[in-house]
């Protein structure tokens, strides 16, 4: 997958004038916010969810807001991308507190979103990938249109860890919530409620949001994963790029350079197991950063163990990049050591490129993980047990490979076409046949 972005015609003209004549229904996606630049795991689902639902005869587009983007229309590989301007109905917000906002969790409002959706063409669904006011006027619309909409929870509240959520709420602190008063015309609490369906990433969620909501259908939907992309990667590539000897064993961690992907612990691992046990390891750790303090944290860290030479960072690196894939190919072990992962996506794009994998028992992991057949559980807040782990994959071929063989035919399961296929009923069976009419 290329995920390509090109900004709207000068003139204004919408980039759907090439299907204007066609009269596949529509499905509108509604993130909180979608920029390749600050792309993770929600926006591959998005993406793919999207370009699946293009391939089998709907016209499916994303409807965000402008945050860490401008607004205006775009294009991803084929997905039309309309990114709307809005505010957060605070007083009191310092800059900084909005920057962070817009990067996790931010309340955000725009009445052009809402406009523009009440009157979209030829809508026969919506998908909300988002609570708040945006998911609240997903809501109305669905309601006012008669229409049925769904919501995805990529890391709902009722299972976040309690640090977490106090993060989440800190930029708040000393600010006004004049939003309530927007809340008489788009009640959020009524969003999941009124859902056709609440759908969610692990049975664990499942679980809470059925004992939140008992009057609503809450289902367990996994993500999926664009397997061919991370089976064709070239992990002699990557290594001939970074400089790492056919003798190098790599260890590698894909996730946003935050606080709750809790890559200090790995770090604190790897230490553990420099030594005569393992001596050519080298670390590996690619993402976006969400978090400047933390990153600075974990170089400096690194700095002072003395692994300059043996831990490489590779910040920002954008989901289409080649370097991405072929780092997976290229990895002996792929860790996973996040403290709170509403799935965790990037382990089946480690299974496909046919790495074994060490991670924490939470999220989807604990779903689809099984120990010692396609991963090893540990304990995410141990590093002395994320060594341990680390060091008995690594010093064991064959298990290694049970791994990776268990892991490849699990990642199988997951194609992006049979989750779609699956999600269908819930936009609407007469609208889903109309879709198959249309595509044939």
């Amino acid at each position: 997958m290329s995920s390509t972005e090109s900004a709207s015609p000068a003139s204004g003209v919408s980039l759907d004038r090439s299907r204007s004549a066609s009269p596949r229904p529509v499905i509108v996606h509604i993130p909180r916010r979608f920029t390749k630049t600050e792309w993770g795991g929600t926006e591959t689902v998005i993406f793919h969810l999207a370009a699946e639902l293009n391939k089998i005869g709907y016209d499916s587009v994303i409807y965000t807001s402008d945050l860490l983007a401008k607004a205006g229309d775009a294009d991803v590989n084929g997905v039309r991308v309309k990114r709307f301007r809005g505010f957060y109905p605070r007083w009191g917000l310092s800059r900084a507190a909005k920057t962070q906002l817009d990067y996790r969790g931010g309340n955000y409002f725009s009445l052009s979103l809402f406009f523009s959706l009440l009157f979209t063409p030829r809508l026969c669904a919506i998908h909300l990938h988002t609570g708040g006011f945006m998911g609240a006027m997903g809501r109305l619309v669905a309601r006012l249109r008669r229409l049925p909409y769904v919501i995805s929870i990529h890391g709902g509240s009722l299972a976040l860890p309690p640090e977490q959520m106090r993060q989440l709420l800190a930029p708040l602190a000393g600010s006004f919530n004049w939003g309530k008063a927007l809340e008489l015309i788009f009640p959020i609490k009524n969003v999941y409620r009124d859902a056709a369906a609440i759908l969610c990433l692990s049975e664990e969620e499942r679980r809470l949001n059925a004992e939140k909501y008992p009057r609503s259908k809450v289902l367990s939907s996994p993500n999926g994963v664009d397997s061919e992309r991370f089976a064709a990667a070239d992990g002699a590539a990557f290594r001939a790029k970074y400089g790492f000897a056919a003798e190098t064993q790599m260890l590698l961690c894909v996730g946003s350079f935050h606080e709750q992907k809790n890559q200090l612990a790995l770090l604190e691992a790897f230490r553990l197991l420099q030594g005569e046990k393992l001596p050519n390891l080298r670390l590996v750790l690619i993402g976006v950063c969400y978090d400047e303090s933390y990153l600075q944290m974990l170089q400096e860290r690194t700095h002072a163990y003395g692994l300059e030479q043996s831990v490489v960072f590779i910040r920002d690196l954008p989901y289409d990049s080649p370097d991405l894939a072929n780092a997976f190919a290229a990895a002996d072990l792929f860790v996973l050591p996040s403290i709170y992962e509403p799935f965790g996506i990037v382990v089946l794009e480690a299974w496909s490129a046919h790495t074994p994998v060490v991670s924490g028992k939470l999220g989807g992991m604990a779903d689809y993980g099984r120990d010692g057949e396609n991963l090893c559980f540990a304990d995410v807040q141990s590093p002395e047990d994320i060594a341990q782990k680390v060091a008995a994959v690594l010093t064991n071929p064959a298990l290694a490979a049970r791994l990776a063989d268990g892991g490849k035919e699990t990642a199988r399961e997951y194609s992006w076409a049979a989750i779609v296929r699956r999600m269908l009923p819930l936009y609407g069976k007469g609208d889903a046949e109309a879709a198959q009419s249309a595509e044939g």
